[in-house]
């Protein structure tokens, strides 16, 4: 299994650095875990065509994991992709489809059959990945509730499972605990150093994970303690990079 970090930046945008994106390759299938800005021109740049992804998941509805995913469709339609492809929301699908209607990209016209499933269910479709949600988006209750919204607040870290051992994307989350059990032991983790406090990065040294790779930038209190990152445990994602399990 490997891992190819197309963006790694924080929510807001770095000239430097796409949003967020991981293109993950496995038992003969490609994978692409969320879609941020600057996305395309990286899977471009590492040649997949237009048949080439077997999958997109999206973990969160935040625009810099999702803003690129409707582009991208764009373009695999202009490139006359034929491959059906499931693509795996964290909520409302209905909502995702209206958006893309909105912005006159019709799937009636694609010449591939695009398959619109929730992110929940990915295990029924690809066996060695599971989606284990997350408590990043809980500190919007108030403001969903207070104006009747129909945000799920639904955010998901996904597990990738291979014999050599596991990968674990954490995507956007407030704290490390609350997918702790994937965690734990994983071969590669790549985590968001943005906005779990510091101390909960730290601890992970101690979580018996053999390489942790820090992505979506870093909080002030983190960089704050960045002489506390011991580099035989922690490194900066480096975008374009192949992580191999």
């Amino acid at each position: 299994m490997e891992a190819i970090v197309c963006g790694s930046g924080p929510g807001l945008p770095q000239a430097d650095r796409n949003l967020s994106s991981i293109l993950i390759r496995h038992a003969g299938q490609t994978l692409l875990a969320d879609c941020g800005d600057g996305c395309i021109k990286k899977l471009m740049e590492h040649g997949i065509g237009a048949d080439d992804l077997d999958a997109i998941l999206i973990t969160h509805y935040h625009p810099d994991h999702v803003g690129g995913v409707f582009i991208l469709l764009q373009m695999l339609y202009l490139m006359g992709r034929t491959k059906p492809l499931p693509v795996f929301l964290p909520e409302r699908p209905s909502a995702f489809v209206e958006i893309m209607q909105l912005m006159y990209t019709f799937s009636q016209k694609f010449k591939f059959n695009l398959q619109i499933h929730e992110l929940e269910q990915v295990e029924l479709y690809f066996d060695w990945i599971s989606a284990v949600p997350t408590d990043h988006l809980q500190g919007y209750a108030a403001i969903i509730k207070e104006h009747n919204l129909t945000n799920q607040m639904l955010s998901w870290s996904l597990c990738f499972y291979s014999d050599e051992g596991n990968l674990v994307y954490t995507s956007d989350l407030e704290t490390t605990d609350c997918i702790a059990r994937i965690l734990k032991g994983a071969k590669i983790a790549i985590v968001d150093a943005g906005h779990p406090a510091a101390e909960q990065i730290l601890q992970l040294k101690d979580w018996g994970i053999n390489r942790i790779v820090l992505t979506h930038g870093i909080s002030v209190e983190l960089e704050s303690r960045k002489d506390e990152l011991d580099s035989r445990y922690f490194e900066f994602a480096e975008e374009d990079v192949v992580y191999k399990v």
